[in-house]
C-alpha cells in the first residue's frame, strides 16, 4: 500500500464514537477496511480517535486486553503509513442492569481509560428506565455520555424530555455527524438538530461502521455547525469536549 505522507494534521477533531477496530464487532471487517477508514478520517481532519467496539455485558466482546492489542496493531500500521491520527481505547457500552458494577471490576471499560462512559439503549426503550440507568452510572461516579441521543423515542418526543434528562441524571450527549447532515434519514435530522439548536449536544461523533456508507466523515457536519452556530460552538463539539475526555477533565 502506498504511503500516505501528503496528509496532515487539519483541523485536529476528535471522534469519540467509532468502530474502526477490526473484526470484532459489526464495524470494521478487516485490518485492509480499519486503514481505508483512518485515511478517511485524517483527510476529514481528525487527529485522534477513541475506538469504541460494542460491549455487552451477557454476550461474548472482545475484551480490553483484546482492544489495546488490537488497537496497537492498527496503530502501528498507520504510522508506518505515516497516516497522521492517534487511537485511544475505550468502548460503547449496551447497557444492562448491573453495567456500573461491571464496571467498577474492570469487565466493562471508559472511553480513553476516562471517567466518560459512551453508553447506549434499545431506541424504543422507556425514558424512565434510560434515566434510572444513567443516575445509577453517575452513582458510581462515572460520567454518563448517552450515544447517539437522536435516536431515543422516549428522550425526543415530548419538549423538554431531552434537557430533563440532562438535568436529572448529570448526563452528556453524543449526537451522529450522519443524522445532522440528514444522511441517517428525516427523523434523525430533526431530533439531533433541535437538540444541537437547543445547546443540549456535548460531542458530535462519527459511529462509523466501514469506508463507504457509514465511513468517518465529519467536514461537512463541521461547515453546517459553524454556519449555523458559529466557529466556536463548532469546535466546542467536535475539539474542546472530545479533548476534556482523553485528558479526562471538565467539559467547557
Amino acid at each position: 500500500m502506498k504511503v500516505m505522507s501528503n496528509i496532515s494534521r487539519k483541523n485536529g477533531y476528535i471522534d469519540i464514537h467509532c468502530h474502526m477496530l477490526p473484526a470484532v464487532d459489526d464495524g470494521s471487517s478487516s485490518m485492509e477496511q480499519s486503514i481505508r477508514m483512518a485515511k478517511q478520517a485524517a483527510m476529514e481532519g481528525f487527529s485522534d480517535i477513541i475506538l469504541t467496539p460494542h460491549q455487552k455485558a451477557d454476550r461474548k466482546c472482545v475484551t480490553y486486553e483484546g482492544t489495546l492489542r488490537r488497537m496497537q496493531l492498527l496503530q502501528n500500521r498507520v504510522d508506518e503509513l505515516r497516516i497522521p491520527v492517534r487511537f485511544h481505547p475505550g468502548a460503547e457500552i449496551f447497557y444492562r442492569h448491573g453495567a456500573e458494577e461491571l464496571l467498577e471490576e474492570g469487565k466493562l471499560h471508559t472511553l480513553a481509560a476516562s471517567h466518560y462512559v459512551l453508553v447506549e439503549f434499545f431506541p424504543g426503550e422507556e425514558y424512565a428506565y434510560i434515566r434510572d440507568a444513567l443516575v445509577r452510572i453517575s452513582s458510581y461516579g462515572y460520567l454518563p455520555v448517552l450515544a447517539h441521543v437522536e435516536r431515543y423515542l422516549s428522550v425526543n418526543s415530548e419538549a423538554g424530555r431531552a434537557q430533563q434528562l440532562k438535568q436529572n441524571t448529570g448526563c452528556f450527549f453524543q449526537v451522529n455527524a450522519s443524522s445532522l447532515t440528514g444522511e441517517a434519514g428525516f427523523a434523525g435530522k430533526n431530533a439531533s438538530r433541535k437538540i444541537v439548536r437547543q445547546g443540549l449536544a456535548d460531542f458530535i461523533a462519527t459511529d462509523s461502521h466501514n469506508d463507504e456508507g457509514r465511513s468517518p466523515r465529519i467536514s461537512h457536519c463541521a461547515q453546517w455547525l459553524e454556519k449555523k452556530l458559529g466557529r466556536g460552538e463548532m469546535e466546542r463539539l467536535l475539539v474542546h469536549n472530545p479533548r476534556a475526555v482523553l485528558d479526562d477533565c471538565p467539559l467547557e
